[in-house]
C-alpha cells in the first residue's frame, strides 16, 4: 500500500517529535485501504527496521489526546485501538478523509488536463481572425467558447490561489465532486456563491450531494443545483 502524505504534517504538533512523526508515517505505509494497521508493535518494528522501543513510544504518543491537533475528532488522537481487549491493532483517525482529498486532487488534475487538451485543439480561430471573419454560427460558437475558456481559467485560478477557510474548501470540493465535468463551466459561479452566501451555499450543496448519492436527479447535477439554488431562500 501507499499513502499520500501532506507537507502540513511538518507544521503540525507532530513535527516537534521527529521519531513519533516517523512512526506515524510508517503506519500510513503499513495500513490497509481503511486505515487499519492490524499488527503488533513487534511486527511493525521488524517491517520498518525501527527499534521496538521507538515504535512503542511513538504509538503511545499517537494514542494520546492532542489539544493542538487541527482535527478535534477523538480528542486529537492520531490512532485508536481496534479492540479494547488487546494492546495491538490500530485505526488511523481521519485516514479516509485525507485519502478522499488525495483522490479529489487527482481527479481535479485530470479534469484540468482534459480542459487544456480541449483548448489546444480549438486554437485555430484567433481573436484577430474572428474579427475579420464573417459572423457565422460556427464563429459565434468559437467566440463563446473562448469566453468560456477565459472564465474557466479565472475559476481554476480563483480556487487555486484564493485563501479559503476550511469550510469554504470543503464546500468547494463537495460541489465539484457532485457536478463532475460540469464543474469546469460552473466553478467561478459556485466559488462566488460560497464566498458571498456561504450559509445558503452550504444547504444547497448538501442537498445536491445527497440527491446525487441517492440517484434521484432526473436532469443533470448542474441543472438540479441551479433549481435548488433558486428554490432555497
Amino acid at each position: 500500500m501507499f499513502a499520500k502524505i501532506y507537507t502540513q504534517i511538518l507544521d503540525s504538533s507532530l513535527a516537534e517529535d521527529y521519531q513519533t512523526r516517523h512512526v506515524f508515517e510508517d503506519l500510513l505505509k503499513l495500513c490497509d485501504i481503511n486505515g487499519v494497521v492490524d499488527i503488533t508493535r513487534e511486527a511493525i518494528a521488524r517491517r520498518t527496521n525501527v527499534p521496538l522501543e521507538i515504535v512503542a513510544r511513538g504509538i503511545a504518543e499517537l494514542e494520546k489526546p492532542d489539544p493542538r491537533s487541527r482535527n478535534p475528532e477523538n480528542d486529537g488522537r492520531r490512532i485508536v485501538r481496534i479492540d479494547d481487549h488487546r494492546d495491538w491493532g490500530w485505526v488511523i483517525v481521519n485516514y479516509d478523509y485525507y485519502r478522499k482529498i488525495a483522490s479529489e486532487d487527482q481527479r481535479r488534475e485530470k479534469t484540468a488536463a482534459r480542459v487544456r487538451n480541449l483548448r489546444a485543439k480549438r486554437k485555430g480561430v484567433t481573436p484577430c481572425n474572428a474579427r475579420n471573419a464573417d459572423v457565422t454560427p460556427a464563429n459565434a460558437s468559437n467566440a463563446m467558447q473562448r469566453k468560456m475558456n477565459k472564465d474557466n481559467d479565472k475559476a481554476f485560478s480563483t480556487k487555486g490561489t484564493t485563501k479559503l477557510s476550511d469550510r469554504e474548501k470543503f464546500l468547494a470540493d463537495s460541489i465539484e465532486q457532485s457536478l463532475g465535468d460540469q464543474w469546469v463551466n460552473d466553478a467561478g459561479k459556485w466559488m462566488n456563491r460560497i464566498k458571498t452566501e456561504i450559509e445558503k451555499a452550504d444547504r444547497v450543496i448538501g442537498e445536491v450531494k445527497l440527491a446525487v448519492d441517492e440517484k434521484r436527479i432526473k436532469t443533470t447535477p448542474a441543472q438540479y443545483a441551479e433549481q435548488i439554488w433558486k428554490e432555497f431562500k
